[in-house]
């Protein structure tokens, strides 16, 4: 089912691709909770909460993936760490003009 992503940085991650392997839809069915959370899972609006995440990496384990809470977590880091990028770079050309 993994589909190839080209220059989307939000499929980089192990955290990613275990959804993308899965299916956001069947991962929300499977930890009961809406598509739509997944979705934002990987856009990194916001990060599942702890009791979900303990539930996904037992379903990535019970599949063959090794997927830590670190792994889960950092997907939504590096998401916000790249924003917070866009948005110094935006502000600091706002500030040149």
């Amino acid at each position: 089912m993994a589909r190839p992503r080209s220059k989307d940085k939000r499929w980089d991650s192990k955290f990613a691709q275990f959804i993308d392997n899965i299916g956001p839809g069947n991962l929300a069915k499977l930890v009961d909770v809406k598509k739509a959370s997944v979705y934002h899972w990987l856009s990194g609006k916001n990060s599942p909460r702890r009791s979900i995440a303990f539930s996904i990496q037992k379903i990535a384990k019970r599949r063959g993936v090794s997927l830590s809470q670190d792994e889960i977590y950092q997907h939504y880091r590096d998401l916000q760490s790249a924003r917070h990028k866009v948005f110094q770079r935006s502000s600091q050309h706002a500030r040149l003009l």
